[in-house]
This record gives structure tokens, C-alpha cells and sequence, in this order.
């Protein structure tokens, strides 16, 4: 029966299997096993790998990206970036943080953006910081917020801000940190963790 007949289901297990592998290089790090099944048999494989099956040649490889999805939006982001959440009565917090950019996702069950923006910002210290208005096209909104720029000891950072409107009531704000250089030109992370999102955004209601 040829491969192309045969009902394929494969997974790609999620947890790291770390188990003993062989290494081409010893001075690099090993790289991630994954487990695909095919057909019910386990195939115990690293990045990169291939196996015959039936006549078909199958390699797995880790996507550029990692998928965020809370129920009310949903987007990709770089897969290097780290993960952090969390909660407290009428607050949640996902953080995704990369070398020099970090992705914030705030829901938030009462206060305004202004109030959040103020609240930020005052950390600061007074004279440390500007606002101004901003808007940025993500997905198929664009979307209204504010712009932070910081100037502390020499070192400069900037936080965009933007609301996304819902029916229910709740603040949601999606966040943008970034470390610019001299002339304040973005980072290369942060373009590239940006135009991610933008392209692949999407709203619940």
C-alpha cells in the first residue's frame, strides 16, 4: 500500500525528549529530540532528521515561530522569545521577551489606557519621558494607543501601548518594549517580532 494511502497522523510531541543522542559537533549544545507518530509507531528523531517511510522521505524541523491564542486574540511570535504569565483579582499579564523586545498582552477588568499609561510612565521619574498618541495597523484593525519614549542614564526605550476594543467591557492592551540604538532606529528583533504579529493577528469579537 503506498504511503499516500495510508491514514497518517503525526505529532509532534510538545515536552523535550532528552534522551542520550548521538552529536555531531561535542562543543555544541544537542540538539531537541522530537517524537513523530506514524501510524501508531514512534519515530524518535532531532531536528533535521529524516526517515523512510513507504517510499517517502519525512524530516521535522521546528517552525520560526510560536503560536499565542488566550481565547480572544491570536497571533505568532518569534520562537526564541520566552514565555511568562502572570495573574491576580481583575489582572493578567502574558510576557513574551526576546534579546532586546518584549511582547506585553494585558486584560485588565476595569481602569482606562490613560490610567495605565500614567501608572507606567510615572515609574520613570518625572522629566525622564514623553507621551504621545500613536496608531499602528495590526491585522485587520488599527489600532489607537500611546507612545512612551525614555531617555534614563544614557540609555533610551520606548513602549507602545495600543487598546484593543471588545464588547465585554474588560481593557485589553497590547504592548511593544524596544531598545532602540543612538539614533533611534528599532531593533531588528523588535521589526521582525512586529511584522509577525501584524501579519498574523486576528480577533475574537
Amino acid at each position: 500500500m503506498k504511503f499516500s494511502q495510508v491514514f497518517l497522523s503525526l505529532f509532534l510531541i510538545a515536552t523535550t525528549y532528552f534522551a542520550h543522542a548521538q552529536q555531531t559537533d561535542p562543543t555544541k549544545a544537542p540538539k531537541t529530540n522530537l517524537v513523530v507518530t506514524i501510524n501508531g509507531k514512534e519515530y524518535k528523531m532531532s531536528e533535521g532528521q529524516q526517515v523512510l517511510r513507504d517510499g517517502n522521505l519525512i524530516s521535522v524541523k521546528f517552525a520560526d515561530y510560536k503560536i499565542f491564542d488566550n481565547g480572544s486574540i491570536r497571533f505568532e511570535y518569534p520562537r526564541h522569545f520566552s514565555f511568562e504569565y502572570e495573574s491576580d483579582i481583575g489582572y493578567k499579564n502574558w510576557s513574551f521577551n526576546g534579546n532586546n523586545f518584549v511582547i506585553m498582552y494585558f486584560e485588565i477588568a476595569s481602569g482606562t489606557l490613560n490610567e495605565f499609561v500614567k501608572e507606567i510612565s510615572g515609574q520613570f521619574g518625572k522629566g525622564n519621558y514623553t507621551i504621545k498618541r500613536t496608531t499602528k495597523a495590526l491585522g485587520n484593525r488599527v489600532l489607537g494607543g500611546r507612545r512612551i519614549d525614555v531617555k534614563l542614564v544614557g540609555e533610551k526605550l520606548v513602549l507602545e501601548l495600543f487598546e484593543i476594543e471588545m464588547q465585554d467591557g474588560k481593557t485589553r492592551i497590547l504592548a511593544f518594549q524596544d531598545a532602540p540604538d543612538e539614533y533611534g532606529n528599532p531593533t531588528q528583533e523588535g521589526k521582525k517580532a512586529v511584522r509577525s504579529i501584524q501579519n498574523t493577528i486576528s480577533y475574537k469579537n
